[in-house]
């Protein structure tokens, strides 16, 4: 391996590079362009990691790339070389979030007419066994409660006090609770806890 002179063209560590597998060529040409051509890149896709991939791939690529022909303009290479990367990249970013947005419509589509709705089916008859759990005035006192009757006008329409609303309503929460633990997320929403 030769030693690289600081003052070599582009041009000259391209050659290098190409005929000899000259790793020091190779570190000084990439010390000189990766941070321009990362500027470049980034200004024309606006993420840093996908602009770090595309420089990455186009030394990768001039490492590999041993028996191709002479470069007149090391410069010109490099940035016609990254421009079409740049293509590349955009090429398969469309193809990527097309058939993502075609398969999400497809997904939520079938999610929505399907799991949802046989989640809320599920959850509503389990409630409703939940209910037939409870003792007949804890769960006359619940019912009344989740229909936005206030524990005052409950204990009115009952004949019983308050606090005896209250705790039919907590021990009501409780069996509930327990009885819907594996849908709690759901059950939240539906019984609207006190």
């Amino acid at each position: 391996m030769a030693t690289v002179n600081f003052t070599y063209s582009d041009e000259q560590l391209l050659s290098l590079i190409q005929e000899n597998n000259d790793e020091s060529a190779f570190t000084m040409l990439y010390d000189r362009y990766f941070r321009i051509l990362f500027n470049y890149t980034y200004s024309k896709v606006n993420d840093q990691f996908a602009a770090q991939e595309i420089v990455q791939e186009l030394f990768v690529s001039i490492w590999q790339q041993s028996n191709r022909s002479k470069v007149n303009s090391g410069r010109s290479y490099l940035f016609s070389s990254v421009k079409n990367l740049i293509i590349s990249y955009y090429r398969k970013e469309y193809t990527r979030k097309f058939h993502y947005d075609r398969w999400q419509i497809q997904s939520e589509d079938s999610v929505n007419l399907t799991d949802q709705d046989i989640l809320t089916s599920d959850l509503q008859i389990r409630y409703e066994e939940g209910l037939h759990l409870l003792p007949p005035k804890c769960k006359e006192v619940f019912i009344l409660s989740r229909k936005g009757n206030s524990n005052k006008e409950i204990a009115l329409q009952l004949s019983i006090s308050e606090k005896t609303v209250e705790q039919h309503i907590t021990k009501a929460l409780r069996v509930l609770k327990e009885y819907l633990k594996e849908h709690f997320a759901y059950a939240l929403i539906l019984i609207s806890f006190y």
